[in-house]
Order: structure tokens, then C-alpha cells, then sequence
């Protein structure tokens, strides 16, 4: 009787294992990295999400062999453009740590949206990212005087006159467009809804104080201008 118990129980392992190994080894169930580097985030899919459906699918790809430095970087750039942008100046060792600020700047989105929608008074700009096709990023920046209000004189306005004589005009300087917004801002002409980012980040890269953006920089805004 435990003879024929031992041989029944050894028969239903290998079957039990042999089930397994087809199941899980088999070339249609295992995945390649061309997977792994076309994974993106799904319309309205949360960054916890997608970093979750990223793990699924390299949890298939049994023989891929990849350093956790590596996958980190597939994971940062399938993010979301608006996301994306304000990570690349990071270095990241894992994807636990992408997921981290992934999340923050996920908040701090959310909450630049909530308060356009609580300001109905603000002058609302789109800037739409010709690489996605699925999100576009919502940034305010409101004027803020009255029609009673005293004419403003900016200092990095240029003045030109060639004699005394002449009456003073002025001209819109593009090239001081930058240095405009700072005082339009200081003076409290204007009100922005989002936080500049440092000086230090700001000299390595062009960027738009007026939109919140990296993909042009204050002097080349046609908006502002």
C-alpha cells in the first residue's frame, strides 16, 4: 500500500511539473524585450498602473536578462510627456525610484488642474506635445491689472531716441522677453499657477515661464509676445 501511494505521488509530481514548465516556459506565454520598450501608459491610466503593468510583463520575460539601472530607464521613458520632461535631468537606479517622483509630479498636475478650473478669471493657455498624441498639459498665467490702473513702465522695455527733440518712443525688445516676465511678475502685474523651476536647472535647458515649459524658452513665446 505505501509502495503503490510513494509511485502515485511521484507520477502526479512530474505531471504537476511538467504542466508548469509548459505553461510558464513555453515560447507563446514568454516575452521579449521588444515588449518591454513599447509599453506606455494607457488614456487616463494612473502612474501606479502602468508601472504595475510594466512588472507583469517583465515578469514574463523569464529569459531576459536586464540590470535594474536599465529598467529604470525603460519605465522613465514611457511616461507620459508632462511627466517625463521634469525627470531626464534625474539619474534613477531602480524603478522604485522613478515610480516615486513619477507619483509627485502626478500630484502636483493634478493640482495645477484643479486650480485652473477653480479660476475662471485666469487667461488659460494649451500647449499641446507633438510626441503625445493622448495629453495635453493646461498652465495659467493671469494679467492682473485693472483698466484703472496707472500705465506701467518696464525697465527692460529699450527706449530709442535719436535727438532731444524727438519724442521718446519705445519698442518691445524680444530678446529681454525673459527678463520682462520676471519683472511683470515681481511687480505683481502678473500671477502665475505654477512654481518656477531653480536658476541652477534653468541655465542647462530652454524653458517657457509663461506656458510651464520645457519645449521652448520665454524669448520664443509667441503668446507672451
Amino acid at each position: 500500500m505505501v509502495c503503490y501511494f510513494a509511485t502515485w505521488l511521484y507520477s502526479l509530481m512530474v505531471a504537476i511539473r511538467a504542466e508548469f514548465h509548459d505553461h510558464f516556459y513555453s515560447g507563446d506565454n514568454e516575452l521579449k524585450l521588444s515588449h518591454l520598450t513599447s509599453v506606455r501608459p494607457k488614456h487616463d491610466e494612473s502612474v501606479t498602473d502602468y508601472v504595475k503593468r510594466f512588472r507583469d510583463i517583465k515578469n514574463r520575460c523569464y529569459s531576459l536578462v536586464i540590470t535594474e539601472r536599465d529598467l529604470a530607464d525603460l519605465v522613465l521613458n514611457g511616461l507620459k510627456t508632462h511627466i517625463k520632461e521634469r525627470l531626464e535631468s534625474y539619474e534613477f537606479l531602480n524603478i522604485n525610484q522613478v515610480l516615486q517622483k513619477a507619483l509627485a509630479q502626478e500630484s502636483r498636475s493634478k493640482e495645477v488642474h484643479r486650480s485652473t478650473t477653480d479660476r475662471p478669471r485666469m487667461h488659460m493657455v494649451d500647449y499641446n506635445d507633438d510626441n503625445s498624441d493622448d495629453e495635453v498639459d493646461v498652465y495659467t498665467t493671469e494679467f492682473v491689472w485693472s483698466s484703472k490702473a496707472k500705465p506701467y513702465t518696464c525697465n527692460a522695455l529699450k527706449p530709442i531716441r535719436k535727438n532731444r527733440d524727438e519724442e521718446m518712443k519705445f519698442t518691445f525688445d524680444i530678446s529681454k522677453c525673459d527678463k520682462i516676465f520676471d519683472a511683470l511678475l515681481q511687480d505683481k502685474m502678473i500671477r502665475i499657477s505654477h512654481t518656477l523651476p531653480p536658476f541652477e536647472e534653468l541655465k542647462r535647458r530652454a524653458y517657457c515661464k509663461y506656458h510651464n515649459s520645457f519645449s521652448h524658452a520665454t524669448n520664443d513665446c509667441n503668446v507672451f509676445k
